[in-house]
């Protein structure tokens, strides 16, 4: 992801959330070196993932697909880009928070092997209040060695 991106990502922001990140908040991200990931379909941009890593884990901030091309498996394809990306840089687990009422988000995680782990009360802003967050992990291969060995086997 480049700046030259944002128009784009902005766009799928602002169709998937109800209190959308700002571009400041995408420049942020870009500038502090966060991993930023663009996804293409056809030489257009399809959908983004943004996440931060830490020694141990990674945490997924933000991930959208542009809504023409839900529903067609790039989500799964994005969301496996950033764990592969994770287990090779050795993280353990990977976290995330998804609203309580993204019930689709929520079966997609489920089904690439998230857990449900806790609540954030009140987490997400929203245009007449807030909303609880659910906080999902996935759990890594500790090792880069075993996280080697998988992809020659």
């Amino acid at each position: 992801m480049t700046e030259e991106d944002l128009e784009d990502i902005l766009e799928i922001e602002i169709s998937s959330n109800p209190h959308p990140w700002t571009e400041k908040n995408f420049l942020d991200c870009i500038q502090r070196d966060y991993y930023c990931l663009i996804q293409e379909f056809n030489q257009k941009i399809s959908g983004f993932a943004i996440q931060s890593t830490s020694l141990e884990e990674a945490h997924l901030l933000n991930i959208g697909i542009k809504e023409k091309f839900r529903r067609k498996g790039l989500g799964v394809d994005i969301l496996n880009q950033v764990i592969i990306f994770s287990e090779s840089i050795s993280c353990r687990r990977v976290f995330l928070e998804v609203r309580v009422s993204n019930t689709k988000a929520i079966s997609l995680y489920e089904k690439e092997g998230f857990q449900k782990v806790d609540i954030r009360k009140n987490y997400y802003r929203l245009g007449d209040g807030r909303e609880d967050a659910l906080i999902m992990t996935k759990k890594l291969k500790k090792d880069w060695k075993d996280f080697i060995y998988r992809r020659l086997v």
